[in-house]
């Protein structure tokens, strides 16, 4: 489970707060597997802000906790990206199948991969969808209240 801290920006009607961080490291927040291979512009100076659900009941100005399950990236990667790829091969092998003989073999082809890729994306959306929506990131408790946090000498939280 991936931890965080930050500081709560404004709540939403729906019982979820706009939570600003700024990382104490460079780094990807909520995707600490993937902060090697791909980012190197997220520095100590940069700020993400993120949606998350107000359990604790935080208020505008709270220092919070939020909290990401691990492995949520890879699950959604492999939804928006595998199922499109597998929907593609899948039709271009239905293709080679089903219209060997033919004299416009080569465009069946590409139309029965075309359909394929298209029905990968439609259920990799689906998918998506169903399994994203109860991985949100979430604020688990309150660090400190805003009146705490506003005493705090430079605004350093620890």
């Amino acid at each position: 489970m991936s931890l965080y801290e930050g500081v709560v920006a404004s709540l939403r009607a729906d019982g979820k707060a706009e939570v600003v961080i700024r990382p104490g490291k460079p780094g990807i927040p909520g995707a600490p597997e993937l902060t090697e291979k791909v980012c190197h512009c997220a520095t100590n100076g940069s700020i993400v802000r993120i949606e998350a659900l107000n359990r604790a009941g935080a208020g505008v100005g709270d220092w919070v906790l939020l909290s990401r399950r691990a492995g949520v990236l890879m699950k959604n990667a492999v939804a928006l990206l595998g199922s499109p790829v597998i929907g593609g091969l899948s039709g271009l092998a239905a293709g080679a199948i089903f219209f060997d003989g033919f004299a416009l073999s080569v465009t069946a082809m590409v139309v029965s991969a075309t359909v394929g890729l298209l029905l990968g994306v439609i259920i990799g959306g689906v998918i998506y969808r169903r399994v994203s929506a109860d991985d949100q990131t979430v604020i688990r408790r309150i660090i400190r209240t805003r009146t705490e946090v506003a005493f705090v000498p430079h605004g350093d939280p620890s």
